[in-house]
């Protein structure tokens, strides 16, 4: 993982797993920050398509804290939601994005999504 000198590290987010809870869907990411300063606030916006390409949820997931040089497991569970649904979950956005020195505004360039999921994970 080489980057420019000055450049932010980036922090990856691994759709690990998507498991039924009748009737939600659980979802676990995979943060690794491990190149990376600690994380006081991460809100991700992200928006669930089907396998059709329609959007079927907005979530804003509210993924710190995330400390330094750490992975960190996430999960949250969607309601009433069926996890085979899911064909992709897209990084809409950073709704907010900070660590200890105040607000951040390059936290989306810095997040490299993959999946281990059936679903995918992009930005």
């Amino acid at each position: 993982m080489g980057h420019a000198a000055g450049a932010a590290t980036e922090i990856g987010v691994e759709l690990n797993k998507l498991e039924t809870h009748a009737p939600d869907c659980r979802v676990y990411l995979v943060f690794d920050n491990g190149a990376g300063p600690a994380l006081d606030v991460l809100q991700l916006d992200l928006i669930l398509f089907d396998h059709e390409g329609l959007i079927m949820r907005r979530l804003a997931v509210d993924s710190a804290p995330l400390r330094a040089a750490k992975t960190t497991v996430k999960l949250f569970d969607i309601p009433d939601l069926d996890c085979e649904a899911i064909d992709r979950i897209l990084i809409n956005d950073v709704l907010e994005c900070r660590d200890e020195t105040g607000p951040l505004t390059d936290c989306v360039e810095r997040l490299d999504p993959s999946s281990r999921a059936p679903a995918a994970l992009v930005k």
